[in-house]
């Protein structure tokens, strides 16, 4: 799998997915973020069942080593036993693709009988679906990212939905922070900085879409080893618990003042995320990349406002008393 388009593309996923890039196998932790984040943006695009039918048909003569082997062996069954019997389906390369060019021609295509077949077998028509949705989100116009198999990337992705669904059976609804698909490229070749990837995510997850929040240091090293709460972090690093030992060299280097310091300092010089904070005051403001400035005047500009509500509703409350 590999990125040809990086321009845009934001991919979301579950935060506790992140503890999987603390075992020995980075990149094979990166890789399961990745192919949730596809699928999951895939499963979000609309369709019609006509588009469907043509991109099925194209994937069954052009592309079966991306198709999913249940619906090829389906298409088979039919081609065997049905298309003579009922008419149902007719896959002549003549009709399909120009004799000249060899260039798919969508006015020779079968399309009323694929979506017949498609009616009369619901497992059929459900990975048609998908087989569709999965090539428009890797297409130029989305992801513009490749896919080897789309088997591949469902039993990964299956295999990230049973993490998310264990981690929230304990914890409720998981965190759902999101990237842009060009940082999961970039890390997944350079590992050596994981941990801003990590700390990076794990502060998208407390911002969400706010332009800032104000935040504390513990909070942040929670999130980057995918703990979205203090019970989470307590289960997987307390002995008393459930505790995950890839996760304490991380947990005991950023529980320092200095590492975390430095960390937050390298986020924003490569322009990840910006912050403030006060000496002897645990509060951290945190945002999207921005100037220290602009920062600034957003946390003095919300401090100003929510002093104005408050001395409304103290003068308020001081004209109720006399009446």
């Amino acid at each position: 799998m590999e990125n040809k388009k990086k321009e845009y593309g934001y991919l979301q996923f579950p935060l506790c997915l992140l503890m999987e890039t603390y075992k020995p196998d980075i990149e094979s932790g990166l890789r399961l973020i990745l192919r949730y984040g596809i699928m999951y943006y895939a499963t979000k695009l609309k369709y019609n069942l006509t588009d469907v039918a043509r991109q099925l048909i194209y994937s069954y003569k052009r592309q079966k080593d991306i198709l999913q082997d249940d619906v090829i062996k389906r298409i088979m069954k039919a081609e065997d036993e049905l298309s003579q019997t009922l008419n149902l389906l007719v896959f002549d390369d003549e009709l399909i693709f120009d004799s000249k060019t060899g260039k798919f021609s969508p006015e020779g295509l079968p399309l009323d009988n694929m979506l017949k077949f498609m009616e009369s077998d619901p497992e059929l028509k459900s990975g048609a679906i998908l087989n569709y949705q999965l090539h428009l989100c890797t297409s130029d116009d989305h992801l513009g990212i490749r896919i080897a198999s789309n088997d591949d990337l469902i039993q990964t992705y299956n295999r990230a939905l049973q993490i998310q669904k264990t981690f929230e059976d304990k914890f409720g609804p998981d965190a759902m922070p999101y990237c842009k698909d060009s940082m999961l490229f970039e890390f997944i070749k350079n590992q050596k900085d994981i941990d801003l990837f990590r700390a990076y995510i794990g502060i998208k997850s407390m911002l969400g879409r706010r332009n800032f929040i104000s935040s504390n240091k513990p909070a942040i090293l929670s999130r980057m080893i995918g703990c979205k709460s203090k019970a989470a972090f307590d289960y997987y690093t307390s002995n008393k618990y459930n505790k995950d030992k890839n996760l304490l060299p991380t947990v005991a280097k950023y529980s320092k003042r200095y590492h975390m310091d430095k960390l937050l300092l390298t986020l924003a010089e490569r322009k990840y995320i910006m912050f403030l904070s006060k000496e002897k005051v645990s509060v951290i403001y945190l945002s999207k990349y921005m100037e220290p400035e602009e920062l600034g005047n957003l946390v003095k500009e919300t401090k100003g406002r929510q002093n104005i509500k408050q001395r409304i509703k103290d003068v308020a409350v001081s004209l109720k008393k006399m009446t």
